[in-house]
């Protein structure tokens, strides 16, 4: 599944532009944001939290692999009158040097790349942190989503096969979606972590972890 990051339908990726309000607070308060401090948003999508934590006050920075999420999260603030910053960029490439006062990986959207990857990108986070800053880390809960394993299932148009690869520990997936009477098939792979393999991984990168 090399690159299948790059040929993942774009419409499977996203949640719709007018949620992300109580994302944002969650974050706000697990980040312990004010306004006024610098956030990192890598990926953004297409801005749906950003945008509301921009509200806030914070100033927003954010990152993402596909141009079109960039410019779309661009609009979006220009359109609700906010200021921030959208580049389209590889989680891999970022070289921010203590530019944040936190940072945050949300949706599950850790653990793309290999084992060396997944920490060389978790390294880039902190050296983008300012002393003392904050990273937050969303990933879905390997052992309840082991222990309650679908195979398959189908909704909105959609079929997912999963498929856990043990020895690799990642989760791999297919999305199967019919368009224009044709099926067009979107595979993804991600590494799900343990919380003692996580604890560990942010030791290894230079995080304390609460």
């Amino acid at each position: 599944m090399k690159d299948w990051t790059k040929t993942f339908g774009e419409d499977l990726w996203l949640k719709p532009d007018d949620v992300g309000e109580e994302e944002a607070a969650f974050i706000a308060k697990a980040l312990h944001l004010r306004p006024g401090q610098a956030v990192l948003d890598a990926p953004c999508g297409a801005g749906r939290i950003a945008v509301h934590l921009a509200h806030r006050g914070c100033k927003m920075t954010g990152i993402d692999l596909r141009p079109s999420f960039t410019r779309r999260a661009a609009a979006r603030f220009r359109h609700e009158s906010q200021s921030g910053h959208f580049t389209p960029m590889d989680l891999r490439a970022m070289d921010f040097r203590e530019e944040f006062h936190a940072a945050y990986s949300w949706l599950g959207s850790f653990g793309y790349f290999s084992a060396d990857d997944n920490l060389a990108v978790l390294k880039r986070y902190v050296a983008a942190l300012r002393r003392g800053g904050r990273l937050l880390v969303d990933q879905p809960n390997r052992e309840a989503m082991l222990r309650h394993f679908v195979p398959m299932h189908s909704a909105g148009g959609r079929t997912i096969k999963n498929h856990w690869n043990a020895r690799e520990e990642r989760m791999e997936s297919d999305w199967i979606v019919e368009r224009a009477g044709k099926k067009q098939h979107n595979r993804m792979s991600i590494r799900l972590y343990t919380a003692a393999q996580m604890r560990r991984l942010f030791g290894r990168s230079g995080l304390t972890v609460e």
